[in-house]
């Protein structure tokens, strides 16, 4: 008998056995060899992509905001003294053949993005220093479930503004670029999380030295030393339920394991084949069974490059809005790895194009890959999409976000912490969450840990005061 068995050894679920180790016996089960699920970072050749092992690349491309929910996570439970955490320069917005960045202060507001006429610049500074002000008990009650056109048209942007919020930050932080879903108070949120990761270190963004998995393996560091067991290449087959409570789970191979709880950190839809039809609640198989057809994903071209994507490495991510390409109908995430993060040799570069196709466009891929590198062509001119790879491979990365947060799936419209069967508990990015990426996934931890404690170790007022 465990206090807690954990399903999942992604940013989840190494984050929360990090916290609930202090004060329980916990179990963490994950059915692949390696710690970081998602955001785990392996060589092109044990991923199965290329055979080279002198590049380390994340699944996907990780970073996350500076002093937001991970950082927080990672500096209570000490997981910071055991990973080399590295700033990442400010993202970039494209816009008539330039690269912009993100203004800090009220002077750069004035000389940022020219394209952007002087009166409209004034109208997104108050709505800057309106977000900044603005209570989170404000935000909760007003925008959480109203969408961005809403919050356009009451401060009243022009079509500048509507596609720098839209598709340079609502795209990054977001993933969903649809101003009739996204939720406006999501978008606040986020806003203000940037402010604070500015604020702290003049940028929003952190990863870790050779790669976004070693602040997993971090925390793994950490649970171990408080006496949790951590089990690789176990798959879980079923999460064991009787008359509404869980008792436990069961590997594959039939061996069971008494647990006083389950939290599980996958994407929480998996419920659905893990748990006997019998015992899971009509509303809530419902409600998981709504909840995949949300999910979010994107198709990625990525490999290694002989040289940088501009003339000096820029090694951030970009941000390129759909108005800038013409083959797909999508914007572009680009992200060139930092060589400050050891990641690629010497003279070489990690870099990843990714984009929101649409799901018809999945179905001949290797057109999609064709289409994108024209694009990128037209943006990227120093950059010979033919001869400056050392290696590429494409990916489809499915599941970006377990569940999109819209305005119909965003806070106490997500599924958990809890969940309708007791003692069954989930944390993810298709968990209740309050930020994005993996940054979302460690607030959705913060819940869980509060909702099985009964602790509270966050005040969400508090936190989003600036």
């Amino acid at each position: 008998m465990v206090d807690i068995a954990i399903i999942g050894a992604g940013v989840a679920g190494t984050s929360v056995a990090a916290l609930l180790s202090e004060k329980f016996d916990v179990l963490l089960v994950e059915r692949n060899q390696y710690i970081g699920g998602r955001a785990a970072t392996r060589t092109p050749k044990e991923w199965g992509w290329f055979n080279s092992e002198n590049y380390l690349f994340d699944f996907g491309h990780h970073v996350a905001a500076t002093n937001s929910y991970l950082e927080y996570l990672l500096r209570k439970t000490g997981a910071i003294n055991f990973l080399d955490f590295h700033l990442i320069k400010m993202p970039l917005f494209y816009k008539k053949g330039r690269f912009h960045k993100p203004p800090a202060t009220f002077f750069e507001s004035l000389r940022a993005y020219p394209f952007i006429p002087f009166k409209s610049k004034l109208k997104l500074r108050k709505f800057q220093k309106w977000v900044r002000k603005v209570p989170f008990k404000e935000v909760k009650e007003k925008w959480f479930y109203r969408p961005l056109r809403d919050l356009y048209d009451e401060f009243d942007f022009d079509e500048y503004g509507r596609e720098l919020f839209t598709e340079g930050f609502a795209a990054g932080y977001q993933t969903i670029y649809d101003i009739d879903r996204n939720s406006a108070g999501d978008l606040i949120l986020c806003m203000k999380i940037f402010e604070r990761g500015v604020s702290k270190y003049k940028t929003p963004l952190f990863s870790a030295k050779g790669g976004f998995g070693n602040i997993s393996k971090a925390f793994v560091r950490i649970a171990e030393e408080n006496g949790a067991k951590i089990q690789l290449g176990k798959n879980v087959s079923k999460i064991i339920v009787k008359n509404g409570e869980v008792k436990g789970i069961e590997l594959e191979g039939k061996k069971q394991i008494e647990a006083k709880r389950v939290l599980f950190t996958a994407p929480v839809y998996f419920l659905i084949d893990l748990i006997d039809e019998e015992e899971m609640p009509e509303d809530f198989k419902k409600q998981l069974e709504e909840g995949r057809k949300e999910s979010t994903d994107l198709f990625l071209i990525l490999g290694g490059a002989k040289k940088s994507l501009t003339k000096k490495p820029v090694g951030t991510w970009m941000l390129i809005p759909r108005s800038e390409v013409k083959k797909v109908d999508s914007y572009y995430l680009v992200y060139e790895l930092s060589e400050d993060l050891e990641q690629a040799p010497k003279g070489r570069y990690a870099v990843s194009f990714a984009v929101m196709p649409e799901r018809n466009d999945l179905s001949n891929r290797k057109f999609l890959e064709e289409r994108m590198i024209d694009d990128m062509s037209e943006i990227f001119v120093d950059f010979d999409f033919e001869k400056d790879w050392e290696w590429k491979t494409t990916f489809y990365f499915p599941i970006v976000d377990g569940i999109g947060r819209t305005i119909d799936w965003y806070w106490e419209k997500r599924i958990g912490p809890t969940t309708p069967i007791k003692n069954l508990f989930v944390a993810g990015d298709s968990a209740q969450e309050l930020s994005t990426g993996t940054d979302g996934v460690a607030s959705s931890v913060i819940f869980a840990y509060e909702s099985i404690t009964g602790e509270k170790i966050l005040d969400l007022d508090a936190f989003y005061t600036l």
